[in-house]
């Protein structure tokens, strides 16, 4: 749905949709921590703290890192947008929390709501007439209605990346069919 906004008309009507659609897309990693809280939960403790590869991060580390992102990075980015002619925004890179692993699950999933709310009180500070205001983003020229959009392509990876790999490694709390 997003995607048809990309390369939208840009009169105030399109836009003020536009920006109205990116605001309550923001909202669905909130929405999307509190639906995931009963089945993650429900998860042995190896699936939340474990990771499938050294490089990759643990669900508890994703959840922790979106929360980070949402604290430290992108108020940021929004901040140097808002203020500065062109200003060029740092990737997503953070250091992996290191403590994320022996967290509890709620405080977590809390954290990303918690973190969320304020990102978004962020984005609607923003006025309509800085929304089309230029940064370059990785070698990219983005204006706030392509870096929110980023930020919501980015949340629906991640959580999309933790889905695949949960169910990949076919967790169930059903008893196994035994008949097979």
């Amino acid at each position: 749905m997003l995607d048809q906004y990309r390369d939208a008309p840009r009169n105030p009507e399109t836009l003020r949709i536009r920006r109205e659609a990116l605001i309550d897309q923001l909202g669905w990693l909130a929405d999307e921590a509190t639906a995931l809280e009963p089945m993650l939960a429900e998860l042995p403790a190896w699936a939340l703290d474990q990771a499938p590869l050294p490089d990759e991060r643990t669900a508890k580390e994703t959840l922790a890192h979106l929360a980070a992102l949402d604290r430290e990075v992108y108020p940021r980015w929004i901040e140097l947008l808002v203020a500065d002619d062109n200003p060029s925004l740092a990737g997503r890179d953070l250091e992996t929390d290191s403590v994320a692993n022996v967290r509890d699950l709620s405080f977590l999933l809390n954290d990303v709501q918690t973190a969320r709310a304020s990102l978004m009180t962020v984005v609607e500070s923003v006025p309509e007439s800085e929304w089309n205001r230029n940064a370059t983003l990785v070698d990219e020229e983005v204006d706030l209605f392509d870096l929110v959009l980023s930020i919501v392509r980015h949340d629906a990876d991640c959580l999309r990346n933790l889905a695949y790999r949960l169910h990949e490694a076919k967790l169930t709390n059903r008893p196994q069919d035994l008949a097979k």
